[in-house]
């Protein structure tokens, strides 16, 4: 597969979902179920659809003295107790915020009709941080919308658990070619099924547009189907792990050098489907991220800044909040990467500069609650980019 042509006009179309975010702070790094304290540790940092949430906290269940029936897994996260704060949000919908904020963008997703009021609250977010467009979203009877639990830890980190709605009837709602002439990068994510994700990257293919892959939502390994349309592949370090099998952690931080065997495995797997130059970013939280571009290899030796050749680093901005801290991290990944597709296939920006640019961008969603809410503008990103780029102290490196 060839490297793509960024375009100079057109829109990022996003396809992909759209979710109620219902809050909960977790001093204890706990929920509870019908009163019962459940540990999400081993969720956190991970965005996952119940069935997943529900395996991953087996242990932790049984544990509790609870236990949930195969096929009632979204029932059973329904159960957990409140109160919550509601806010907009789902990795397609902030994805689309953000990039409607450097460029112009386009979101194709489906609301449900049970959700109304909801509904009326999530379009005037979409229309208030970007300006995003949805006039070809669908609003489907008789289910409700996508709805995401976020559980946040004490130490602002946060797990994700997805209940599917209508971010998984999409039947008859496909996006026709129509919505891919004017887009100048299609962006994709696992909140969607994967044959909704297949159609459309083929749809891409046919108009040379350029194909970007979230694969947060799930801990499946990646479509075999899919992995000849990616342009490029995005997971951070956790997600890397999932569609690998390759631990990218040492000591509670992401290595270089896992990172990289990682990086390698993938790319060996997509160029058994054809397609050897795919590119890989790799976001690693307080590390910043690192690009793989479609001529990288694990052999080489490495240059300035302890680089191999066709990979970059990106570090991190310092926070402006008053301990320097993040308010919330959800959704910084969903910006990140959104701001990067805007800034590299709708401005043309070369990697360095879209990375520098998302990174920027990034940093300031953290600063703010919310998912969509902390969605930075132009303006804010701008400021936030002259300023200089931290690394961090040395914890990355083996």
């Amino acid at each position: 597969m060839a490297t793509k042509r960024a375009r100079t006009s057109g829109s990022v179309l996003v396809v992909g979902s759209i979710n109620v975010d219902l809050y909960q702070h977790m001093p204890k790094s706990e929920v509870t179920l019908g009163g019962v304290p459940v540990s999400c540790e081993p969720i956190r940092g991970m965005t996952l659809p119940a069935a997943s949430v529900v395996q991953k906290l087996a242990g932790n269940l049984d544990a509790a003295g609870l236990s949930c029936s195969a096929g009632g897994e979204e029932a059973f996260v329904l159960g957990i107790d409140g109160p919550f704060e509601q806010k907009t949000g789902g990795t397609g919908a902030n994805a689309a915020a953000a990039a409607a904020q450097t460029y112009t963008c386009e979101l194709i997703g489906n609301f449900g009709a049970t959700s109304a009021e909801a509904n009326e609250g999530l379009l005037a977010d979409l229309a208030t941080y970007g300006g995003v467009r949805t006039s070809r979203c669908a609003t489907l009877p008789g289910v409700p919308t996508g709805t995401a639990y976020i559980c946040s830890f004490a130490d602002r980190d946060n797990a994700i658990l997805l209940l599917r709605g209508a971010n998984h009837e999409w039947a008859d709602q496909k996006p026709g070619m129509d919505a891919m002439r004017n887009a100048v990068a299609l962006m994709l994510q696992r909140e969607v099924p994967d044959e909704v994700n297949l159609h459309t990257a083929k749809m891409a293919a046919a108009c040379d547009t350029p194909v970007f892959m979230d694969v947060g939502g799930s801990d499946a390994p990646l479509d075999p189907d899919l992995a000849s349309y990616l342009t490029c592949v995005a997971p951070n370090e956790s997600e890397l792990t999932f569609i690998t099998g390759v631990e990218t952690r040492r000591d509670g931080s992401p290595k270089r050098s896992l990172v990289r065997q990682a990086v390698a495995k993938l790319k060996g797997e997509l160029a058994m489907r054809g397609n050897p130059k795919a590119e890989v970013l790799v976001t690693l939280g307080g590390q910043g991220c690192m690009h793989f571009g479609s001529e990288w290899s694990p052999v080489g030796v490495a240059g300035e800044g302890g680089l191999l050749p066709h990979e970059s680093r990106m570090g991190f901005f310092a926070l402006g909040t008053p301990d320097s801290s993040p308010v919330d991290t959800t959704g910084a990944g969903d910006c990140f990467r959104g701001s990067y597709v805007a800034a590299r296939y709708g401005e043309a920006k070369s990697v360095t500069e879209a990375l520098r640019w998302a990174a920027a961008a990034g940093s300031l969603a953290v600063e703010v609650e919310g998912a969509m809410p902390s969605m930075p503008s132009r303006a804010q990103i701008e400021v936030r980019a002259s300023n200089p780029v931290l690394y961090g102290d040395g914890d990355f490196d083996d």
